[in-house]
């Protein structure tokens, strides 16, 4: 009876040890990936305090930047306030100008016809002196013949004048002539003087004339400086602050990820630790649909199955399709026509998914819980939610052009637990 009662104890220690080391078994896993999650966590903490480090690095360069940008913008300021004193001096100018012209040109007809009234007064006077030798040569005839040899004496028209006092013993039709010889020579004589007084008036105005032309030619000038300057400055304004808008939108994207992978691995935790504290090996079920992919002979399946898929830009530096500056491109982008299936390549547990109209546009992220993420971006709408369960060839989501694309396609990433992009042609082959 005793030898039964010892075997009795034996075998129920035996079935109790069994039964211990089962139960460790069982939560050995579950525990190994929480504590994977939690290096993951702390990885992505690392990744997200430096990152928010050199976002406010660069927020510090555009504050910088933003200084410079407001001294350029007083500085275009001023050039515009002595852009519009130039242009109005030179509506001055062209205004003097044209009255300049348009004095020139009438002093130019007044000359003009002046000296066509010379001309006809000279004609006149010579008409009068030849008269008033006809009256002399009819007085002469009727026996006046000392009035007409005064006359001979005189050696010109001025001397003339001078001894007209001795011809009023002539009768009344040659004092009248006479008269009208006075008339006629003064007048000619102050149309010389006239004619002297507007050619030097014309000849000031056509130097004041040039003078301005060269003031405008001048001015015209400086004005044509100043605009290239004004563009030249407004250039480098737009330059500046696109550039830093860039980098600071690129920065807070990547920051915006990061806490979404930080996000994603808290869930994550919190489900471990909830399945730490039920039955092991409980499984899951969903109901999914499915497409046949190539699977590489790594085990991933390629994520377009759809024949026409080509891969349009791989992995590594390249010249950004929308920015066009040298980047480096994080993942491959797949090319396919919208509404393509995309599937899962492997088995794994949605991250979360995005709806957003910029970066990567509908997206979503995959914990395939082997240490390994994956990214789909640009998709045309997705078939699954955040928190669902996905079997391999599972039908994810459709392929789009949402957010920066210039086409449909697909840009596919692949992450490990420390948040590092890797080359996706390491994992997937069609």
């Amino acid at each position: 009876m005793k030898k039964t009662i010892d075997t009795t104890r034996i075998f129920s220690f035996i079935f109790a040890v069994i039964m211990a080391f089962s139960c460790v078994s069982a939560y050995a896993p579950v525990k190994a990936e929480a504590a994977s999650l939690a290096q993951q966590k702390q990885n992505i903490e690392n990744k997200i305090k430096q990152s928010e480090k050199e976002l406010a690095k660069l927020r510090a360069e555009k504050a910088s930047e933003a200084a410079i940008a407001k001294k350029l913008e007083a500085q275009l300021a001023d050039l515009t306030s002595k852009v519009s004193v130039i242009q109005y001096q030179k509506d001055g100018i062209d205004t003097q100008v044209n009255n300049l012209n348009s004095q020139i040109a009438t002093l130019t007809t007044q000359i003009a016809e002046t000296e066509d009234e010379l001309v006809e007064m000279n004609e006149s006077i010579d008409k009068t002196v030849e008269l008033f030798c006809q009256r002399m040569r009819a007085n002469y005839m009727s026996g006046s013949s000392s009035f007409f040899e005064i006359f001979l004496q005189t050696g010109d028209i001025s001397s003339l004048l001078n001894r007209l006092e001795m011809f009023k013993r002539v009768t009344d039709n040659d004092q009248k002539l006479v008269t009208q010889l006075e008339g006629e020579i003064a007048t000619a004589e102050e149309l010389k003087t006239q004619l002297s007084e507007k050619k030097e008036s014309s000849e000031i105005k056509k130097t004041e004339l040039t003078a301005k032309k060269v003031e405008l030619d001048a001015s015209i000038a400086e004005y044509d400086d100043i605009l290239i300057e004004i563009e030249t400055k407004v250039a480098e304004h737009k330059t500046v602050l696109a550039k830093m808008n860039g980098k600071i939108a690129e920065a807070e994207d990547e920051v915006a990820a990061y806490k979404d992978d930080q996000a994603a691995i808290e869930a994550a935790i919190k489900k471990a630790e909830q399945q730490q504290q039920q039955k092991p090996n409980g499984g899951s079920s969903g109901n999914h649909g499915s497409a046949t992919g190539n699977i590489s002979s790594s085990g991933w399946m390629w994520p377009v199955p759809t024949s026409s898929a080509y891969i349009s830009s791989v992995y590594g530096w390249r010249n950004d399709p929308i920015s066009g500056q040298r980047k480096f491109h994080y993942g491959i982008d797949i090319a396919a026509p919208g509404g393509s299936k995309i599937i899962a390549p492997k088995d794994g547990t949605v991250v979360y998914t995005k709806h957003q109209t910029s970066g990567y546009g509908i997206h979503l992220l995959v914990n395939h819980n082997n240490g390994y993420y994956t990214l789909y971006g640009h998709c045309q709408s997705l078939a699954v939610s955040a928190g669902q369960s996905v079997k391999q060839g599972q039908v994810i989501a459709y392929v789009g052009r949402t957010g920066y694309a210039t086409g449909n396609h697909l840009h596919f990433e692949v992450r490990d637990g420390n948040g590092n992009k890797l080359n996706p042609s390491n994992f997937v082959r069609k």
